[in-house]
């Protein structure tokens, strides 16, 4: 079968959320079918990404998104009543080569990762098309709104509206959705009745991430992902400012290292403070995680499935979470994850691991356990099989035999 894949950016290294989710499946439908990627580009360095992700697919056509015309593009769309992270990712040059390619091509099936580039698949209704949300983004906004302050805090409130319009047009008008975590399928089914919907979670690479058994930094925390993101922006300022020093004074020399990529200045000034570490862009997180203690996902904004979460379970490391990084797992509090809101509690489940080896151990050994039997990636990807059978096989025409 010949499919197009459209996703928000260069799928490859497979280095943050969305594309670790993306790699995967292409890796996986490659192998079956001709596919066809077509993405956006964080920056004219980004598409040096795009040879290593041509031992997969057939073709990959990237185009950059200027910072500076997005911007321009999200404030005319405010002003007009548009939605702001349509109009930021409407890159002309992507249309028309996604366009050419149709006309060229003639693909059997469009998949699409993320809402805010379905806008370049919206007009192909000749064919089937699966919309893969992962989780309803307009939420994000709401959570956006709900921890910012004026203008932004309006700002957000008005995306988070129109983008739900949006959704839920994209939704009606595709012939599939997909969602990553039972939470958000029954939130879809409330909000957008009547929609065709699928359960397909993300997983991690068990054999990548394994523990290597490295020594213990004792009191060791340690915190992972993209560090210009505001949930993770707002995640470790959380921790630093409200949780650690309750940490510090049962445990004075403990240590917290943010683990990620593009530090904003916030984070950056976190490492001022007593016992943290803010390493920037490092090669491979596993040393790290392998050499913590615990890990923590105190994030307040959070939808979804946190890869950070399973590639910390994965790599056999007791989590600390909140309630929103916990309910995006299946894993039962206690078996290898413990969650909570507050900030108080949250820092005496930290303690109490810090200074219990044997419980420590106990739920390291529950993390992997739990990573092993929820999250390898074949079974989820065997239910996107599913889903794209369905929607391509063909439909009997009522009153044919295959109709009786």
């Amino acid at each position: 079968m010949r499919m197009f894949f459209v996703c928000q950016r260069v799928p490859f290294p497979p280095d943050r959320g969305d594309k670790i989710t993306t790699f995967n499946e292409i890796c996986h439908l490659s192998s079956e079918h001709e596919l066809h990627v077509f993405c956006l580009g964080d920056s004219d360095r980004d598409l040096d990404n795009v040879p290593g992700l041509l031992r997969y697919a057939k073709s990959v056509t990237a185009v950059p998104v200027s910072k500076t015309a997005s911007r321009m593009r999200a404030v005319i769309a405010l002003l007009t009543g548009k939605s702001l992270s349509v109009a930021a990712f409407n890159e002309a040059r992507l249309h028309a080569a996604i366009r050419s390619k149709f006309v060229e091509l003639e693909p059997d099936l469009i998949i699409v990762y993320s809402c805010n580039v379905a806008q370049y698949a919206e007009h192909f209704a000749q064919v089937a098309r699966i919309m893969q949300f992962a989780e309803l983004d307009s939420r994000k906004w709401r959570q956006y709104a709900e921890r910012s302050y004026i203008p932004l805090k309006w700002i957000y409130a008005i995306e988070e509206r129109r983008f739900f319009s949006y959704e839920r047009h994209i939704a009606q008008s595709f012939s599939h959705a997909l969602v990553c975590t039972a939470v958000e399928k029954d939130e879809f089914e409330r909000l957008i009745p009547g929609v065709p919907v699928s359960l397909v979670g993300n997983g991690v690479d068990l054999a990548y991430f394994y523990p290597a058994g490295r020594p213990k930094r004792p009191a060791s925390i340690i915190f992972t992902g993209v560090m210009n993101y505001l949930p993770n922006i707002d995640a470790v300022v959380w921790f630093c400012r409200e949780i650690l020093p309750i940490v510090q004074s049962q445990i004075p020399e403990v240590s917290f290292t943010i683990c990620g990529n593009r530090p904003v200045p916030a984070v950056q000034r976190l490492a001022k403070l007593r016992g943290i570490t803010v390493t920037g862009w490092v090669l491979d997180t596993r040393p790290y995680l392998d050499e913590a203690e615990v890990f923590v996902a105190p994030l307040r904004m959070a939808r979804g499935i946190q890869n950070k979460v399973l590639e910390a379970l994965a790599m056999g490391l007791p989590c600390v979470a909140s309630t929103a990084a916990w309910s995006g797992t299946v894993v039962p509090k206690g078996e290898g994850i413990w969650a909570t809101d507050d900030a108080r509690e949250f820092a005496a489940y930290v303690i109490r691991l810090l200074q219990d080896g044997e419980l420590r151990v106990s739920l390291a050994r529950k993390a992997r356990a739990a990573a092993e039997a929820n999250y390898g990636w074949d079974r989820h990807l065997a239910q996107l099989d599913r889903v794209v059978t369905a929607v391509t096989q063909p439909h009997p025409v009522p009153g044919s035999r295959m109709s009786a």
